[in-house]
């Protein structure tokens, strides 16, 4: 089959759309509470809307901020300026306004499966669109909206757009689903772990006999210890006479709190001179750069020779569960704690020392013992969560471009799809 179906007719995107609009150029006063004011970074490059950490309007001012255009469900709203060829859908439920550099079409049903549009921006031919039209400035680049209703894209019949869609979609409802429980099986863990052992609330712990100590009362026969008691800070660096060929190398940019979204096979010898960190199955491994981002994870069942970025600290149990460790070090008290340490204006950064100095409340080693048995495994079943994830994710970007310029039909796209689940 050709790579392009030359029955399918390009035609300009203005024909899939009941209308474009842009948010305000300018910038509202800040509120604590509020409908939400979209910003760049609320747009992942993958093309969800993460709205983690925003912006907020005031009630008073949102009639004034959406006299452009007031975001409804099924808008796709997409950069057209600076960080260029992020999209996203409005979900149900959204109140907010544009912010500066955003834009959103509103899909004509008629004649666009709105799922089939989205998914076209992210396909080769649209983005190459993107990259011919692009004005490189001095300080940002853009795209101009006023050619933009004329952009060409491709579209088959409506029915096909929709199976294409709906095989794409397939993907992205299980990778939610999969989101959905690594969220709650991390809550879970935490919620554990607190109420072991912020609360003392821990199976055989009497919470009224305690013994004061240099961070309040805590349980008879418990204490509070050093990190250097608890694990060992960057045990292993790999040797250069020593290197082994190709190496698994996790950077500090793939790592987001809890999760490494990639690890880069690649020559020792193309490596980065900061490519030295061995890490080993139940390490916790935790960028000293800019704490306050919480960049940290679990290391789960690494293959051989992975190495971290010195830009890590690698925290490794001395004899206790990764999961007493893993948690208590990457719990929002401790996050504070590295952040109040941090030194340096541009680039505020902790040190080893400064993970081996913090104070931890340790409980008998039974009770660690028990903690484990019952958390690890809520851990690896995250960790598996996330791998499918990534398997979802690398499969469903193989098929996306072939099924969207009619590479490959609907009927074998459903077959790969019966093979991944």
């Amino acid at each position: 089959m050709n790579a392009l179906r030359n029955d399918w007719p390009l035609v300009p995107i203005k024909t899939a759309y009941a209308g474009l609009f842009d948010g305000p150029h300018a910038t509202p006063p800040i509120a604590t509470s509020g409908p939400v004011f979209l910003g760049i970074g609320n747009l992942t490059d993958d093309g969800h809307l993460d709205l983690t950490h925003v912006r907020h309007i005031d009630e008073a001012d949102y009639l004034k901020w959406t006299k452009r255009v007031t975001p409804l469900p099924g808008d796709i709203v997409f950069t057209y300026e600076a960080t260029l060829n992020r999209y996203a859908i409005i979900p149900a439920g959204f109140r907010g306004c544009l912010g500066r550099r955003l834009a959103l079409i509103r899909p004509n049903p008629k004649s666009v499966d709105t799922k089939f549009l989205f998914y076209s921006f992210f396909a080769p031919e649209w983005r190459q669109t993107i990259d011919q039209n692009t004005i490189l400035g001095a300080t940002v680049d853009r795209i101009p909206l006023h050619k933009f209703p004329d952009f060409p894209i491709r579209l088959p019949p409506l029915s096909v757009q929709k199976e294409i869609a709906s095989v794409l979609s397939a993907y992205d409802d299980l990778i939610e689903n999969n989101t959905r429980r690594f969220a709650i099986l991390e809550e879970m863990a935490r919620r554990v772990f607190e109420e072991w052992f912020v609360r003392f609330r821990a199976p055989g712990c009497d919470a009224s006999r305690t013994t004061d100590s240099s961070v309040g009362p805590i349980p008879k026969g418990w204490k509070v210890a050093r990190g250097a008691e608890l694990f060992e800070v960057n045990p292993d660096q790999i040797a250069t006479r020593q290197a082994p060929e190709i190496i698994h190398y996790i950077d500090i940019t793939s790592v987001i709190p809890g999760i490494i979204n990639s690890i880069a096979a690649m020559p020792f010898s193309e490596a980065p001179g900061r490519a030295r960190r061995i890490v080993r199955h139940g390490d916790t491994i935790w960028s000293c750069v800019r704490p306050n981002r919480r960049s940290f994870a679990l290391i789960v069942d690494p293959l051989e020779h992975t190495i971290a970025s010195t830009g890590f600290a690698v925290l490794r149990p001395r004899g206790l569960s990764f999961a007493f460790v893993y948690l208590a070090a990457t719990t929002n008290r401790f996050t504070a704690y590295l952040t109040n340490n941090a030194t340096g204006a541009a680039y505020p950064a902790v040190k080893a020392e400064d993970f081996e100095k913090a104070e931890f409340v340790v409980p008998p080693a039974s009770i660690v013992g028990r903690f484990g048995e019952i958390v690890e495994p809520v851990l690896l079943l995250m960790n598996n969560l996330h791998q499918q994830n990534l398997n979802l994710r690398a499969q469903r970007n193989l098929l996306l471009p072939k099924l969207i310029s009619g590479e490959i039909d609907v009927s074998h796209a459903e077959g790969v799809m019966e093979a991944a689940e």
